[in-house]
């Protein structure tokens, strides 16, 4: 049933995937390419098909991630923009752009780096061992500081915030390579992933070596959320909520098990916004992680609700 449940989502987004390579403020119609028009192929290579790719991915990048840091933190709540990672990230991108203007051609490695930065600071200076609610409130305050700190950096020297419509193939070229370099890493923890089924304690009395499986982790999550940070911008709430609606559609599926399916569902969701971020109000453009929090920040209130109720049974 399982396998069946992630073929269908894999069949959605392949029909997504069609979809949005015809539909824009510009329609390409499947006959121009039958025909070899050259116009209607160069909207599509140039412009449309990046733009795609680096929505599926990035998608996958946000439901892996979040359910990747709500395994080893053990706390269903949080995600990377939760934490305030992307936030931090997005801070140090713009930055590195202000004092070094020649790093806008390898954005997507400076925000990956970037990424890993804030990853190793937040997890040397924030508090760990705190209630679930405690972290995600914690984690909210440190990402709004941070994007305080990039609006006033961003409007001061003039430097766009990161979106989808500028995308290029060499953005995907660097993409790709650092999605490999965290598939590496998560390669290395994950048979030692299952471990965090159990308590701290438990774990601690089977002589588990829980942190280095954990900085893995966090570092893959690191680079991958850096990068798609320089991309495509701070996306709040998503990576938090996709694991869960993963668990809703196969409850009795190991949070480990889940990793497929709610990397499929964020690619599902980030294709299908970004579809209708750019032909909703064609030919203006909206950005597509406005579209993204205005469904994920009503469906992230009421899984902060229902945690709460049950931090208080």
């Amino acid at each position: 049933m399982k396998q069946l449940y992630n073929w269908i989502l894999g069949g959605v987004l392949l029909i997504s995937i069609v979809i949005a390579m015809l539909i824009g403020s510009t329609t390409i119609a499947l006959h121009d390419l039958w025909q070899g028009n050259a116009q209607a192929w160069h909207m599509l290579l140039t412009y449309r098909l990046p733009r795609i790719i680096i929505a599926v991915v990035g998608g996958a990048i946000l439901g892996g991630s979040g359910l990747l840091l709500q395994i080893v933190l053990r706390n269903r709540l949080i995600d990377a923009s939760i934490l305030g990672i992307m936030n931090g990230t997005q801070f140090v991108t713009i930055g590195s752009l202000v004092l070094l203007p020649a790093s806008l051609n390898w954005h997507v490695g400076v925000g990956a780096l970037g990424g890993i930065l804030i990853m190793i600071g937040w997890r040397l200076f924030i508090p760990q061992n705190r209630p679930r609610l405690q972290m995600v409130l914690i984690g909210i305050a440190t990402a709004m500081t941070f994007q305080a700190l990039t609006n006033i950096a961003s409007e001061g020297f003039g430097l766009p915030l990161p979106s989808l419509s500028t995308v290029t193939w060499a953005d995907v070229m660097q993409l790709l390579i650092i999605v490999v370099i965290g598939l590496m890493l998560l390669i290395l923890a994950w048979p030692n992933l299952k471990f965090y089924a159990l308590s701290a304690q438990q774990v601690r009395l089977l002589g588990f070596n829980e942190p280095r499986t954990m900085w893995l982790i966090l570092i893959a999550v690191g680079i991958w959320t850096g990068a798609l940070t320089a991309l495509l911008g701070v996306v709040f709430f998503l990576g938090a909520i996709l694991p869960q609606i993963a668990r809703l559609m196969a409850p009795r599926t190991k949070s480990q098990q889940l990793l497929p399916a709610t990397m499929l569902w964020g690619s599902l969701l980030l294709i299908n916004a970004d579809m209708v971020a750019r032909t909703i109000l064609a030919p203006k453009e909206l950005a597509t992680s406005a579209v993204l929090l205005a469904i994920s920040g009503p469906l992230f209130a009421v899984m902060l609700l229902k945690g709460s109720r049950h931090a208080t049974t």
